[in-house]
């Protein structure tokens, strides 16, 4: 009973919601070609602030958060704006031929919130 208050309080707390899609659209241009793309939506409380994290990856993958005018490599900082939501380009990439041919991710909000990223194939 005392775990599922705590963990309720948690979940309360955090404010921030991220939600992974299929990249729809014409891709940025910033993104690689080689990566599987996602379409990273997050909304939260007007001017957060709040540090983004790729992890769960498997060897030889990065995740790399891309908007038009620049990729960030495994970590994003996010300044959401006056309306509460920011949408990033989420890529998958596999930097190594030796990599495994297939990995997921879970991206981490300093915040507490987390979304899990399909796998992706190449």
């Amino acid at each position: 009973m005392i775990a599922a208050l705590v963990l309720a309080s948690v979940v309360a707390a955090t404010s921030t919601h991220l939600e992974v899609r299929p990249w729809s659209g014409k891709d940025l241009p910033t993104s690689s070609h080689a990566a599987v793309k996602y379409r990273l939506i997050v909304t939260g409380k007007p001017n957060a602030h709040l540090r983004l994290e790729a992890t769960a990856l498997a060897n030889g993958w990065l995740g790399a958060f891309c908007t038009s005018q620049v990729c960030a490599p495994g970590h994003v900082a996010v300044d959401l704006p006056p309306s509460g939501r920011a949408v990033y380009q989420f890529e998958l990439i596999r930097e190594d031929d030796s990599a495994p041919g297939k990995s997921g991710a879970r991206i981490v909000g300093d915040d507490g919130s987390s979304v899990d990223v399909p796998v992706a194939t190449r």
